[in-house]
């Protein structure tokens, strides 16, 4: 360690207090994991966004956020909701 501290031009003392540091996970670092190429798995399609509505605490219904809005309407008016 010294010969790497004289290296560097660091204190002997700051070479042990990182190598705790990395040892303790003091660094607040993450952890990398290196993997072969090869080809990537596709990821799960993200569920689509959602307005969940909760009517008088009795009915409960989501309406995708790609739903048009004349629609959404005559169906929150549909339940008997003004």
């Amino acid at each position: 360690m010294v010969g790497v501290a004289r290296q560097y031009e660091v204190a002997t003392s700051l070479i042990y207090k990182w190598r705790r540091a990395v040892r303790t996970r003091e660094t607040g670092f993450a952890e990398v994991v290196v993997v072969p190429d090869g080809p990537v798995a596709a990821a799960a399609p993200a569920p689509p966004a959602m307005v969940e509505l909760e009517i008088a605490g009795k009915v409960r219904m989501r309406i995708p956020l790609t739903t048009p809005v004349p629609l959404a309407a005559a169906i929150v008016k549909a339940l008997g909701v003004s």
